[in-house]
């Protein structure tokens, strides 16, 4: 079975991403509940280069446990802390780091199209500061 995908618009600058579903079965079935998500992307201050959001109440509160638990984040890779309190793309090099230091989080997807000019979008919020971003389902086929 194919990978579920979801589209992120930032600044009409688009990209497809797939959700590791085989790595996070339960953060990414509830992230796919959780869309549509429109919400301020934020540079990050602590975790290098990447941008994330609160996704807010919803599906992703009940995800307590961290699933294939990563520091490191690769570009094009999107994240989640437990309870879905932050949702981080990194854009380049990054780790995941909080208040107390380095911290773990679950892979959630990886962008696999239009990776380039995106990432480009997102390394745009560390000059420019808060952005827009639409992350929807993306229709099969």
């Amino acid at each position: 079975m194919a990978a579920r995908r979801i589209r992120l618009n930032v600044d009409g600058v688009e990209a497809i991403a797939e959700l590791q579903e085989d790595l996070s079965p339960k953060a990414t079935a509830a992230f796919w509940e959780a869309l549509p998500l429109d919400k301020t992307l934020v540079p990050a201050k602590w975790s290098g280069r990447a941008c994330f959001i609160h996704p807010g109440e919803g599906p992703l509160r009940a995800v307590e446990q961290l699933e294939h638990p990563v520091t490191s984040i690769y570009p094009g890779t999107i994240v989640m802390r437990p309870r879905g309190t932050e949702v981080l793309i990194s854009y380049g090099e990054s780790e995941y780091r909080w208040a107390i230091g380095t911290d773990y989080v679950t892979r959630l997807a990886k962008i696999v199209e239009n990776r380039a000019a995106f990432l480009a979008m997102l390394a745009r919020t560390h000059d420019e500061g808060d952005k827009h971003i639409r992350i929807t389902r993306e229709a099969a086929g």
